[in-house]
């Protein structure tokens, strides 16, 4: 979901004078924090994955702890730096993937004939049984907010995506082209 948003910026800020090595001089309280998050999200995925039965275990008796806690920790992030316009821009991002995630017992509901568009078998039934993730149906809330934009082949990155992950995917991409620009 970053790449292409931080790849596109990146290009366009070179085609405008940018530097990368700019980012060096990026500035951003608490990304430790930000870090941790991502860590901890990362973790939820990994354990399911690769079936680390024990760590499952605990998550599954804690996974809205576990959600809660890393969500927190991102908030916290943007919140030290939102005078940032790209960090403005992220949070509405991530308060829309909260407010979901939060009214669906903390998994975020997906499309599943969404993403049988993508047209990859693998990912069906992995992501039917993500530890993150549950499919859209009857009881959903807050449906609208949910993983339902198909981004299909022929794009060859397809995915299924969110409205707030649209609004972070914009908040990547004003990152670059915020950091990256000439001095």
């Amino acid at each position: 979901m970053f790449i292409e948003p931080a790849a596109l910026s990146i290009i366009l800020s070179k085609l405008k004078g940018g530097k990368i090595g700019n980012l060096e001089h990026v500035h951003i309280e608490g990304i430790f924090l930000l870090f941790l998050s991502a860590l901890t999200q990362a973790s939820l995925s990994l354990t399911k994955k690769y079936q680390i039965q024990s760590l499952y275990i605990f998550l599954e008796d804690y996974f809205l702890y576990v959600i809660v806690f890393s969500y927190a920790l991102l908030l916290i992030a943007i919140i030290l730096n939102i005078e940032k316009n790209y960090m403005k821009v992220l949070f509405v991002g991530v308060m829309l993937n909260a407010a979901v995630i939060a009214a669906n017992e903390g998994k975020m509901p997906v499309s599943m004939t969404g993403i049988s568009g993508i047209n990859q078998e693998s990912v069906i039934p992995e992501r039917a049984e993500d530890i993150k993730h549950i499919g859209v149906n009857q009881e959903t809330k807050l449906v609208y907010l949910s993983d339902i934009i198909l981004i299909p082949r022929p794009y060859p990155l397809p995915k299924i995506l969110s409205i707030g992950d649209l609004f972070i995917m914009a908040g990547v991409f004003l990152f670059f082209q915020k950091e990256m620009e000439p001095r």
